[in-house]
């Protein structure tokens, strides 16, 4: 496992969060970053997004980019999904010819409308349809508290209904926490198609730095190792005190490389 710096690691501590992960993560010892800035939020950002310029941003840091967060799946209505679907898949491409290994988002809509799922499976069956059977790039859907996607039975449904490889889950210890789901247990009902790994701390349901909150991450850590996880941990901060960025992201990269046995 390495660990991954995402560019949320700097919202709202510099305007530009890439282009902090850009300077800032190759520093305290990052090898590897994940895109998660506003130039993938949103179906109008994903067309505007230039693949030429993070290329050679990347090659400038010396980071390699190991996933890039989308437009959230589903939506509210047939042509909202279709939208979403179109956005996902040109996300996509940009992460192949970036040599990532995953996208990310979870749903569009908050808990509640008793479709969302199905819309849901719709949009991963569309992105699937326009993308080729060789594509590395895995499709990886995540919970966010509140959010259609939160507990673990919304992922086996869309787990169930799509059986291509492709398609998996990504674990957020925050938002699993805050949604009262054992994460350990949920690590073990999908490690077939276990592809990607957000890693928060949290005090109830506010993030804060790794290290610094009541989750036990070296116990879902180990419950990675134990399913035989092969993939990267990223790290994920939304704290409330941005002008500490810096130095939680330096933290994590410390606390997490001493629960994994790495030298710094």
């Amino acid at each position: 496992m390495d660990i991954i710096c995402a560019s949320i690691c700097y919202r709202g501590y510099a305007t530009d969060e890439v282009a902090a992960t850009f300077a800032n993560a190759p520093r305290i010892g990052y090898r590897m970053m994940e895109i998660h800035g506003p130039m993938t939020w949103s179906v109008d950002a994903v067309k505007a997004f230039n693949l030429q310029s993070i290329k050679t941003q990347l090659a400038r840091s010396g980071l390699r980019c190991a996933g890039i967060y989308t437009p959230g799946w589903g939506g509210k209505d047939d042509d909202e999904v279709r939208r979403h679907a179109d956005a996902i898949a040109m996300c996509v491409r940009y992460a192949e010819a970036l040599g990532a290994h995953h996208v990310v988002s979870t749903g569009v809509q908050p808990r509640g409308d008793p479709r969302a799922l199905e819309r849901i499976i719709a949009c991963v069956r569309c992105v699937l349809e326009q993308i080729t059977p060789a594509c590395p790039v895995k499709l990886t859907l995540e919970p966010h508290y509140g959010n259609t996607l939160q507990q673990p039975e919304d992922f086996q449904r869309i787990l169930d209904a799509v059986a291509d490889p492709r398609v998996g889950v990504c674990v957020d210890t925050g938002h699993f926490h805050s949604a009262h789901v054992d994460t350990a247990a949920a690590i073990r009902q999908f490690a077939p198609r276990l592809y990607a790994v957000h890693l928060k701390d949290h005090v109830g349901t506010t993030s804060v730095g790794i290290g610094r909150g009541e989750i036990d991450l070296k116990h879902e850590i180990e419950a990675l190792q134990y399913v035989g996880y092969i993939g990267d941990l990223t790290v994920e901060l939304e704290v409330e005190d941005p002008q500490n960025l810096p130095r939680y992201s330096e933290e994590a990269y410390v606390y997490l490389s001493g629960v994994l046995g790495r030298k710094l």
